[in-house]
């Protein structure tokens, strides 16, 4: 009788590399490490497999990784580490070791989220078997289709997309963040850093002198602070408007499904009224639009649905 399949399965971004054990069809909760706390990857898988897997038996890895998986080794987008299968095979003996981008991850996931998973954000109707897309701004901004008919994700550089103002204000901002980092792409405002190049515009559009926040900063002072507050709301209008976008480009009456790590922390401040109507704003495309189900996933770790489904699609 063949053994139940255990797999390491991680999902590495820019700050944090969360890794999970998979035994069978199940797997625990993830262990949260810090990227920056370790030279090498290999040191962190070292660490992950100490901590939950101490007895060993892992045979197969399945990593998804912040950053565009082409050739080997894999440089993350966002952070130093470079990520070789060969070179974990070797180390950790596993047999098979898959890597794949982080949103191609999060694509496999689309079909395994449930109702309690999501907050809808307006309404919609799903088309069965029409393209779906996920996009979330964390450390970086990722994008990735997934094609229900035939299983397949696609992993894109979306979020490198230019951003589209859309009156008189955005346009300030967009023209602020060129002067700033050189190019208004979609990731540089609609990310951790990209909410503190939206504060650095925003406070010098006002004059205001306020202090220089990081992401966390900023999500915590936007209910006191004029500043912090207009850099939340234009994350959050862009990335409606951005949504959008990239939904009319796929196709994608599947549905659209925000994650990433920043979105879920404003659940409680979204407009889901505005978001939606920013989102459909697309003429002469409205009625189109107005049909695509949108929805924010709350799934506290999603990737990891869709690492599992990738574990069991590399057996035996």
């Amino acid at each position: 009788m063949a053994r139940p399949l255990k797999a390491l399965l991680a999902d590495i971004g820019g700050t944090n590399a969360r890794f999970a054990l998979m035994e069978g069809a199940a797997h625990g909760p993830p262990l949260v490490l810090p990227v920056a706390g370790f030279a090498t990857v290999e040191d962190a898988v070292a660490t992950a497999l100490a901590a939950l897997a101490p007895e060993g038996g892992v045979d197969r890895a399945v990593l998804a990784l912040a950053g565009p998986v082409l050739d080997e080794p894999v440089r993350l987008t966002n952070a130093a580490w470079q990520v070789s299968s060969t070179a974990l095979a070797a180390r950790f003996g596993f047999r098979r070791v898959r890597l794949v981008n982080d949103f191609l991850a999060q694509a496999h996931a689309l079909p395994w989220l449930g109702a309690s998973d999501l907050l809808p954000i307006g309404t919609g109707v799903r088309m069965p078997g029409a393209p779906m897309l996920v996009l979330g701004a964390g450390t970086g901004l990722g994008v990735a289709g997934f094609l229900p008919e035939s299983g397949t994700a696609v992993p894109t550089e979306g979020g490198h997309i230019g951003l589209a103002p859309t009156d008189a204000r955005e346009d300030a901002v967009v023209a602020g963040l060129r002067r700033l980092v050189g190019r208004a792409g979609a990731e540089e405002a609609l990310s951790g850093r990209g909410l503190a190049n939206l504060h650095a515009v925003v406070a010098g559009l006002r004059a205001a002198a306020v202090p220089a926040r990081d992401a966390p900063e900023i999500l915590a002072a936007a209910e006191t602070c004029p500043v912090a507050g207009e850099t939340v709301d234009l994350f959050l209008g862009f990335l409606a408007g951005t949504a959008g976008d990239l939904a009319l480009a796929w196709g994608a009456r599947g549905g659209v499904f925000l994650s990433g790590g920043i979105l879920p922390r404003l659940a409680g401040q979204l407009d889901k009224t505005a978001f939606r109507t920013r989102f459909a704003a697309k003429a002469p495309m409205e009625g189109w639009m107005a049909r695509i189900p949108l929805a924010l996933v709350i799934h506290p770790a999603p990737a990891f649905l869709g690492l599992a489904a990738l574990a069991r699609l590399t057996e035996p």
